[in-house]
């Protein structure tokens, strides 16, 4: 009952078909026909023309002889698809003569005011009459029904057809079809442009309807039909059926589920069978290939755990051999280079902790944690000027850098604090991040604190190398280091890591 509608939607397309057929049919006639009659418009005047302006040139005084010969040369081949003459008066001879002239076209000619057109069956052609600029100058000209259509040339060759020019009262055949077949004439096509006053027409025979194609009109719904019952039949039992319990199979499958294929019956589809043994196939295989990776994943990560539990055990061993060898020293100089070395390490071991501590959740190094784990190993260094320990104030966001970055960080912080804590270990400190604006993925991080301001304690050491140390650092992030003693601040711009999602 749902095909139905399609069926009767086909019959009513092929007749919707057929019938733009004849109406594209139609319009190509129409077009051929049109393009006919310009042919036959164009070729005509253009010969009307010249003969005319021979005849005046005639009229004014010339040489008739010289110009009959000129314009015979003039039309050349064009001369034998029609036949002229030439008046100069209004009574006696024409002045000249083009191709064989028939007795008709003598006849129009003689008379002054004959019309501009005169169709003579009995001669088989028609005679188009021309005036010259001069008045009393005039040309005639013959044409037989074949030039006539050989000059329109219609492009398509239609069959049992026949082209007739006509008037009012005159109708001139161009093709000739038996007469038995010209009472089937049945059908009429004119051009839409007129030859000199003329009309040129198609008469051909309009195509009825014939058994095949009525058959064909009813065919789509036999064939609707039968494609009902018999693929209801076929795409029920053999396509929807097993595509249903397929697609159910697979809505319901998680990961590491163990399918069983699906149970092959006479009516399934072998294409879906495959597909079914397929996808248990890759099922299993997803199910193994997890199992390998989330093994594969433990044993990374144990590995990783194991090599950071090593790099921290050796970082620990070298920081206790240099408090070792800082305790037997002998002078304060050596104690106080063996602290330095001894704090590099220790930001080492910081960065390389929570570097780990970051990878666990692929988020990076927190800052504000390192910065906080280095600002604590300085407030309880042992103080070489026995005074109290320095203040430091902390006030960065929860914000994290990748491994690149921490490591010069670490080093620059440890040697700015280094020097605040060797020149005025008593001065407060202040180690602030903010987000720049015109970069959000970039931090300005700054180290305020009394002691960078004017101080020549601090210029010395800067002189001494330390400064070479920071700038190179520095270079590290590919950011300058500005200092401000006005402000007595140290600032650098880092960027931030952005951890990929997942």
């Amino acid at each position: 009952m749902a095909l139905l509608p399609l069926a009767l939607g086909s019959v009513i397309a092929n007749r919707s078909l057929a019938e733009t057929a004849t109406d594209e049919r139609n319009r190509l006639l129409q077009k051929n026909v049109d393009d006919a009659a310009l042919r036959l418009d164009v070729a005509v005047r253009n010969d009307l023309a010249i003969l005319s302006a021979a005849a005046s040139q005639i009229a004014l005084g010339e040489d008739p002889a010289k110009i009959c010969l000129n314009l015979r040369e003039q039309l050349g081949a064009q001369k034998t698809r029609f036949a002229a003459l030439l008046y100069t008066t209004n009574s006696g001879a024409p002045s000249c003569q083009i191709g064989a002239v028939p007795r008709a076209l003598r006849d129009v000619g003689a008379d002054a005011a004959s019309p501009a057109v005169t169709l003579s069956p009995q001669a088989n052609g028609a005679i188009f009459t021309t005036r010259g600029r001069v008045s009393v100058a005039r040309a005639v000209a013959y044409y037989s029904s074949d030039s006539l259509f050989g000059l329109a040339n219609p492009v398509d060759d239609v069959p049992l057809s026949q082209f007739e020019l006509r008037t009012q009262a005159t109708v001139l055949p161009l093709t000739v079809i038996p007469s038995n077949w010209q009472r089937r004439l049945n059908a009429l096509m004119t051009a839409q442009g007129d030859i000199a006053g003329l009309k040129l027409d198609l008469r051909y025979v309009r195509p009825t309807q014939s058994p095949p194609e009525f058959l064909a009109q009813i065919i789509p719904f036999i064939t609707l039909l039968a494609a009902a019952i018999i693929g209801w039949l076929v795409v029920n039992l053999m396509l929807i059926r097993p595509l249903t319990q397929l697609q159910r199979k697979v809505r319901q499958y998680e990961t590491g589920e163990q399918l069983a294929p699906m149970a092959r019956t006479a009516f399934n589809a072998s294409e879906i069978q495959e597909l079914d043994q397929g996808f248990v196939a890759l099922a299993h295989k997803v199910s193994v290939d997890r199992e390998a990776l989330d093994e594969g994943l433990k044993q990374q990560i144990m590995l990783t755990r194991e090599v950071h539990h090593r790099v921290k055990n050796n970082l620990q061993i070298i920081a206790s051999l240099i408090n070792l060898h800082a305790r037997t020293a002998d002078s304060a100089q050596a104690k106080l280079a063996y602290g330095k070395i001894q704090r590099r390490v220790d930001a080492l071991a910081v960065v390389h902790r929570n570097h780990f501590a970051g990878t666990e959740h692929n988020e990076g190094i927190n800052l504000r944690a390192l910065v906080g784990e280095l600002a604590g190993s300085f407030e309880h260094a042992d103080n070489g000027h026995n005074g109290d320990s320095p203040d430091i104030m902390i006030d960065i966001d929860n914000v994290h850098v990748s491994q690149d970055v921490g490591v010069p960080i670490a080093f620059l912080l440890t040697e700015i604090l280094e020097l605040i804590h060797l020149t005025r270990p008593e001065a407060t400190i202040r180690i602030s991040a903010v987000r720049k604006s015109d970069e959000p993925a970039k931090i300005v991080l700054r180290v305020a604190s009394p002691a960078l301001g004017p101080n020549p304690e601090l210029e010395a050491m800067l002189a001494d190398g330390i400064d070479r140390v920071m700038t190179g650092l520095a270079r590290q992030l590919r950011a300058p280091l500005d200092r401000d003693t006005a402000f007595e601040c140290i600032a650098i711009a880092v960027p931030v890591f952005v951890p990929a999602k997942a």
